[in-house]
């Protein structure tokens, strides 16, 4: 074996062993310190790392707080800006203190219109349904205008939270047609709730109207749920305006629910109870769908008509039908008023219906409409009558001139009757001219003196002269003379036009 390798070997293993010993004898305790250093080392990195977790965590408490805080400012800065109405109910369904005074200064800042009525209303319902009485307290001092609609709110409110006390407290209430009908309000809210409550509370009251309307409500609210014991109920009452006032009552909640079924049951009910339930049915039917009111009248006018009715049904359903169609269509119900029967003048009450209706609305085609009707039974001179005592109304230089165009006859005697009534209370003279002026010798007579009669209170003077220079007969001079009166001497007249 060549020695130089083996030397060589020898040399580098013996290097190696001298490094080390020199790094024991040296560097005594030198390992245990690396442990040390590399443990300090890894916890220097730990306690970083937590200051870091921590810095983070403080970082992100602090966003959070400050995130909380903005969200505080912009609820403040939200609620300053909110819509004061809506900040007002909030506070009063919260129960918060709610007074007169801060309700008013909401109210205040809403301008006038529509909306601010609704506002009104909303607030008013939403107070009435936590502090009834300080809300009717307070609706006591608003305008007329408003008064009425914010009480009802409130009295609305009230029934829903408590009825028996919003019941009480109506009828308590002077007595007026607003309060009677609060009165059916409540009761009716109050059934809904508690049926034998509000059943007992309105057969406990003394007072007459007051029992009545409160009858009706608690009824009305049971027959929507059971129509037949409610109208068997109503019939059991002894009193007879208050029956008929129920059975009416029954009958328009049944007739919603089936026309066939509560025209059935109306029918077969006996004398002033059939009739008035019979007519409520109609009534209702055509306040909904005044087409199928006349149809289904069309099929039942017989019966009506058989005699087992009485004060004159058949001719008050078909004036209530007359109106509610022309409402809609005053053509379709010119049409439908001349098919109806002649008897116990059904067919005369309808057209005048529909005559004084459709005038309202268009008085020059209610006129042209009136003149083309037979004359008779008087059916064209009744339904002259309503035209014209409309169209005076909205028109009367044109209906002056439609009457003044009139041929003669009755139907011009008719609206010149009218005439003469509407301009007798300011222009005696025109209205005695205009009497004058009437066909029919009896009528006119009659128009003349009843200007006499108003004109001798006012200008005596100017009523003589009127009377002596028309061309009367004897009788007739001498009748008026007497409704005038004496002369006074010293009384000159004040009134009458020179004549030419």
């Amino acid at each position: 074996m060549n020695q130089k390798p083996v030397l060589l070997i020898i040399a580098l293993v013996s290097f190696g062993l001298g490094a080390i010993s020199d790094r024991l004898l040296f560097n005594p305790g030198d390992s245990s310190q690396v442990v040390i250093r590399e443990q300090s080392a890894r916890g220097s990195a730990l306690q970083g790392n937590n200051e870091e977790i921590s810095q983070r965590g403080n970082r992100s408490g602090s966003t959070e707080k400050s995130r909380a805080s903005r969200e505080d400012e912009e609820q403040s800065r939200g609620q300053e800006h909110e819509n004061p109405v809506e900040q007002l109910v909030r506070d009063i369904e919260n129960g918060q203190g709610i007074d007169a005074a801060r309700v008013d200064s909401v109210i205040e800042q809403l301008p006038q219109g529509r909306k601010r009525r609704e506002l009104i209303g909303r607030i008013a319902w939403h107070w009435g349904r936590k502090n009834p009485k300080a809300a009717l307290a307070w609706a006591e001092t608003l305008p007329a205008s408003e008064k009425i609609s914010v009480t009802g709110s409130i009295i609305h409110a009230w029934a829903r939270s408590d009825p028996g006390g919003a019941a009480s407290h109506v009828a308590q209430m002077p007595k007026s047609q607003r309060s009677l009908d609060w009165v059916d309000e409540t009761t009716h809210i109050w059934a809904e709730q508690d049926q034998s409550a509000a059943l007992n509370w309105a057969m406990s009251q003394t007072d007459v109207a007051i029992r009545r309307r409160a009858l009706r409500g608690a009824v009305g609210s049971w027959a929507n749920s059971d129509v037949m014991a409610a109208g068997d109920f109503s019939l059991g009452l002894k009193s007879t305006p208050e029956r008929h006032a129920v059975l009416e009552t029954v009958a328009r909640r049944w007739a919603r629910q089936s026309v066939e079924e509560s025209l059935e049951w109306a029918m077969s009910l006996d004398g002033a109870n059939r009739d008035r339930a019979t007519m409520a049915v109609f009534e209702e039917i055509a306040m909904h769908d005044p087409r199928l009111a006349a149809a289904t009248f069309g099929e039942i006018s017989s019966s009506l008509a058989s005699g087992e009715s009485r004060d004159g049904i058949h001719s008050n359903i078909a004036r209530e039908l007359a109106d509610r169609l022309a409402l809609s269509d005053p053509t379709e119900a010119a049409a439908w008023v001349l098919e109806l029967p002649e008897a116990d003048h059904v067919r005369r009450h309808a057209i005048e219906r529909v005559a004084e209706r459709w005038a309202s609305s268009s008085p020059e085609k209610a006129a042209e409409w009136v003149l083309g009707l037979s004359e008779g039974d008087h059916v064209q001179r009744h339904a002259v009558e309503r035209v014209t005592e409309r169209w005076l109304r909205t028109d009367s230089m044109a209906a002056s001139e439609w009457i003044s165009n009139m041929p003669e006859g009755e139907a011009r005697d008719a609206a010149a009757g009218e005439l003469v009534r509407y301009i007798a209370r300011s222009d005696q003279f025109s209205a005695f001219s205009w009497a004058k002026s009437v066909g029919n010798e009896g009528y006119r007579t009659d128009l003349m003196r009843d200007v006499l009669r108003r004109w001798q209170g006012t200008d005596p003077v100017a009523a003589r002269a009127a009377v002596d220079s028309a061309d009367v007969t004897a009788q007739q001079r001498e009748e008026f003379q007497r409704i005038l009166g004496p002369l006074p001497v010293s009384q000159e007249s004040s009134g009458l036009p020179e004549s030419n």
